[in-house]
């Protein structure tokens, strides 16, 4: 699978075998659909039973195009947390769409985790001028 790890949910329970394998056909169909996803990420948040929710939430995004990082770029001057749900909504490709619209699952679930799809790469940039010219 061409999607980061999954065995485990930070700060979470171990997801089950069948959950494994359903977010790994999903994320196959999603690739075979749109040959231009180069990554899904499939995000998986644990829900609180206690209060009506399901077990676990499953989300599939993808990576942010430039016209949807540009627009969060912009939002995020003023307002962080409207600007990293509009990212979500932008990336969002199928699963539990709860994660974008519900206030609790995405402010104490979803965008903490989202936070890692737009983390940069790392890169350094290599000085070969010379000092003085």
């Amino acid at each position: 699978m061409d999607t980061p790890e999954v065995d485990k949910i930070e700060m979470g329970e171990e997801i089950t075998p069948e959950l494994r394998a359903t977010i790994e056909q999903t994320v196959k169909e999603l690739k075979e659909k749109d040959s231009k996803l180069k990554a899904v990420f499939p995000i998986v948040i644990d829900g609180d039973e206690d209060f009506g929710d399901k077990p676990q939430y499953v989300g599939y995004f993808r990576r942010p195009s430039y016209t949807a990082m540009s627009k969060f770029m912009t939002f995020a001057q003023k307002d962080n947390t409207a600007a990293m749900r509009q990212l979500a909504k932008d990336c969002f490709l199928a699963g539990d769409r709860e994660l974008v619209d519900d206030d609790d699952l995405f402010l104490f679930g979803l965008m903490g985790q989202f936070n890692k799809i737009i983390e940069m790469r790392h890169g350094r940039l290599i000085n070969l001028s010379k000092p003085g010219k």
